[in-house]
């Protein structure tokens, strides 16, 4: 059985429809390499999700590898790809845009466009943010390869892909109308009823989030982070969720409801700290220079928000600032440093004075004094 299986463990066959199963189990390396990948992706890209996705991936490397130079070229490209959105499922961000550009020359040299669409897409939102510049290329190019497709290659979550990274350049870019538009669109988009519409439903949630906090509403941005929130805890995904409580905790402090604040940002240290992730990758669709991910504490928090604080006064993001700056005051509160919490709110503010949005000076002010009396009800 073993050997008629290729070394597929039974836990990774029993899930699988019947005609699926028979093909990733296939003599045939190039039909069994080719439905090992339609497994790959057909699993949402959460970071949960990783090991699921790596699996798979190792068993068709090693039927790709198994085929040697007989290796059909959309098939290598497809692995090559799948490596790439895996990687970034894995908040490995170097080693997935390493992968993406290792596949794209293959997919330029095999003048496979469709797989470039894929590719460039699949890439996109983690340039947005750390890469502006060359995120607004790669912005231009994932359009005009879009173009050369006809309508009938660009089905299902194929499009999906094509939006959401568009969501997340828009984003970045602060092009909020435009960003509107493409949510719409996406909205409108038929999508297949699996764990790929959840993720299409996570990701346009903390898109949402970041156009209406971007639009100072702060009560419809915390409604979508929760929503957001809701589809990231039913799919194990920790990193995801402790993002999206950090946020919660931010808007939080700039209501001044402090005990709300703390136990948001105790929720998302408890994510954290079940999540395997070890390198910071701010989330592409909430658009912050954001990520407590890699935190397993809520002092560990603090500092890596305090990190964040400068990266978003570096890229002169006011948005990112602020709420890097109100969730850190969170986590001093949850990790019961309360002074602290004042003084980091007290100097963000007074650094706030050269960004270029003045409210973000002003809703710091409001904080730290709105702590201050908080405080001092509870001394009396």
């Amino acid at each position: 059985m073993e050997r008629q299986d290729h070394g597929l463990p039974a836990q990774l066959l029993e899930e699988l429809a019947p005609a699926l199963r028979a093909a990733v189990r296939s003599p045939n390396a190039v039909v069994a390499a080719t439905a090992m990948l339609d497994v790959v992706e057909s699993v949402a890209p959460f970071s949960s999700q990783v090991a699921l996705r790596s699996q798979w991936l190792g068993h068709a490397r090693s039927r790709v590898v198994q085929l040697g130079e007989e290796c059909p070229d959309d098939l290598e490209v497809r692995l090559l790809a799948a490596i790439a959105r895996t990687a970034f499922a894995a908040r490995e961000t170097t080693a997935g845009l390493a992968a993406a550009d290792h596949a794209l020359f293959r997919a330029i040299e095999t003048s496979d466009v469709a797989a470039q669409v894929v590719i460039r897409a699949g890439r996109l939102p983690f340039l947005a943010v750390p890469s502006p510049v060359e995120a607004a290329q790669d912005a231009r190019l994932l359009d005009a390869t879009v173009a050369e497709l006809p309508p009938a290659l660009t089905p299902g979550f194929c499009e999906a892909e094509v939006l959401l990274a568009r969501v997340a350049w828009l984003g970045s870019a602060g092009d909020t109308q435009r960003l509107r538009q493409e949510l719409a669109t996406l909205g409108r988009t038929p999508l297949p009823h699996n764990d790929l519409l959840n993720f299409v439903a996570y990701a346009s949630q903390a898109a949402l989030a970041q156009l209406f906090l971007r639009g100072r509403q702060r009560g419809l941005a915390a409604r979508a982070l929760i929503e957001a929130a809701t589809v990231a805890d039913g799919a194990g995904a920790c990193a995801e969720l402790a993002n999206l409580q950090a946020v919660i905790a931010a808007i939080a402090m700039q209501a001044a409801d402090f005990p709300s604040a703390v136990e948001h940002a105790r929720s998302a240290a408890e994510a954290a700290s079940q999540s395997a992730s070890q390198h910071a990758q701010p989330d592409p669709w909430l658009g912050l220079p954001i990520d407590i991910a890699p935190a397993r504490s809520t002092g560990a928090a603090v500092q890596l928000l305090a990190e964040a604080v400068l990266h978003a006064q570096d890229l002169g993001d006011s948005l990112g600032f602020l709420v890097a700056a109100s969730a850190m005051g969170a986590f001093y509160l949850a990790d019961d440093r309360a002074l602290e919490a004042l003084d980091a709110l007290t100097e963000a503010a007074e650094v706030a004075t050269g960004l270029s949005d003045p409210e973000v000076a002003k809703s710091l002010r409001g904080q730290a004094e709105a702590l201050l009396g908080h405080l001092g009800i509870l001394a009396r």
